[in-house]
């Protein structure tokens, strides 16, 4: 049985309508925010595997659309980095950016540590640490092609598996930390305290998980009337895009598809932040790009073989316990530490723990779920989304880029 491209396209779109039903009413995944295209995705995946296994029917797949639709999430990830929005943040900002860029190499250190241990391939650890866990699902898929290449067996798998369980650790970890902090430095918090409300959240795995919007500057309004010129313009980064990286690689220099779409909107935004030729919306092209990337990774997840998980087991366990403490440690000596030890450094905490294990969705649930007990963090919901969404993949990608090409 053969699914075509349009075909494979169609079963991605019933996959996410799935996974948003299941996560709606299914406390457990709305609680860790798993991602409507994850849980969707396994349970179809589960599903193949199941008529596999018990009948012989084995599926193929048309995956003609995945990579493209992967390069326009990522290029609508890029026009992100704004460096205006960077300098309006402030020194705290900044500073935050600097600690999470530390913790990100001491993360990939850690990952090569336990893969050689295990005697597995050193670059193996840094698919099970910075690529899948910081990164997230996304990064993850994006980058496991580059990583089978250089003999990593079953990348895909392996690095999937990992952000899962990143996502799952990053939502109960989190919390008790951050509630940890304030009972025992008995901060001052605030005393207003809030409802929050719901909205669309954009981030690199899923658009569609509640958080509060306190502190976070509005989003501006989704205009039909520019849909067609923001539709455009990530064709266009996509298009350039694909003219970056064979440069490179005349030099040596192996990136993923994807990094010379996010260097073209990175450009464009800040020349329109400085001419306004363009007039780009942030928000448009961040919708664009979430729809983009949720079918991405429900196609990706579902055309999965889940019979190889059985040998990524053992090493995903021990990476996901070790970098769990080191998170958790990370968060409580460094992160709270140096952005001040206050009750908005200790919310500010659990959102670092969210998005270096999972998603910046589970840093914002986590600082919402404190927030609605405490009262309004409003630095913390300014800094986390920040540099979560957006600055860290850039420098992630550069990373993981830089230590393949040296390990190859």
């Amino acid at each position: 049985m053969s699914f075509n491209g349009l075909q494979t396209l169609a079963l991605a779109a019933i996959v996410i309508i799935v996974g948003q039903i299941l996560v709606k009413r299914v406390n457990f995944l709305s609680r860790y925010n798993f991602p409507s295209p994850v849980v969707g995705g396994l349970v179809f995946a589960i599903l193949f595997l199941f008529l596999k296994e018990a009948i012989g029917l084995e599926i193929k797949f048309d995956k003609t659309f995945q990579e493209p639709l992967m390069i326009a999430f990522f290029a609508s990830l890029g026009f992100g980095a704004s460096w205006i929005s960077l300098r309006k943040g402030g020194r705290d900002v900044l500073f935050f950016l600097f600690l999470s860029v530390v913790f990100l190499a001491v993360q990939i250190a850690l990952g090569i540590g336990i893969a050689v241990a295990m005697d597995m391939p050193s670059i193996s650890g840094i698919l099970m640490s910075s690529v899948a866990l910081a990164g997230g699902p996304g990064t993850s898929l994006a980058f496991a092609p580059l990583f089978e290449q250089n003999g990593v067996v079953n990348a895909t798998t392996l690095g999937l598996t990992t952000a899962l369980g990143g996502i799952l650790m990053g939502g109960i970890l989190g919390t008790p930390l951050a509630t940890y902090l304030i009972d025992r430095d008995k901060l001052p918090v605030s005393g207003t305290f809030i409802k929050t409300t719901e909205t669309t959240v954009t981030t690199r795995v899923t658009p569609d998980i509640p958080f509060s919007e306190i502190g976070v500057e509005a989003q501006e309004k989704f205009s039909p009337d520019t849909f067609i010129k923001h539709v455009l313009a990530i064709i266009l980064f996509v298009g350039l895009g694909t003219y970056i990286s064979p440069i490179f690689s005349q030099i040596g220099v192996t990136l993923p598809i994807y990094i010379g779409s996010m260097i073209v909107a990175a450009v464009i935004r800040n020349i329109d932040d400085q001419t306004k030729w363009f007039e780009l919306q942030e928000s448009t092209l961040e919708e664009i790009g979430n729809t983009c990337l949720s079918v991405f990774i429900a196609m990706a997840i579902v055309t999965l073989d889940l019979a190889q998980l059985k040998n990524a087991a053992l090493p995903v366990l021990v990476s996901l316990i070790l970098q769990g403490i080191l998170v958790v440690a990370g968060a409580l000596f460094l992160v709270y530490r140096f952005m001040g030890k206050t009750y908005e450094s200790a919310i500010i905490s659990s959102g670092f723990v969210g998005f270096m294990m999972g998603t910046t969705a589970n840093a914002l649930a986590n600082m919402s779920a404190l927030t609605r007990k405490y009262g309004i963090a409003p630095k913390a919901f300014l800094i986390v989304p920040l540099v979560g969404s957006c600055f860290i993949d850039f420098i992630n990608a550069a990373f993981i880029t830089a230590l393949l090409n040296i390990l190859k």
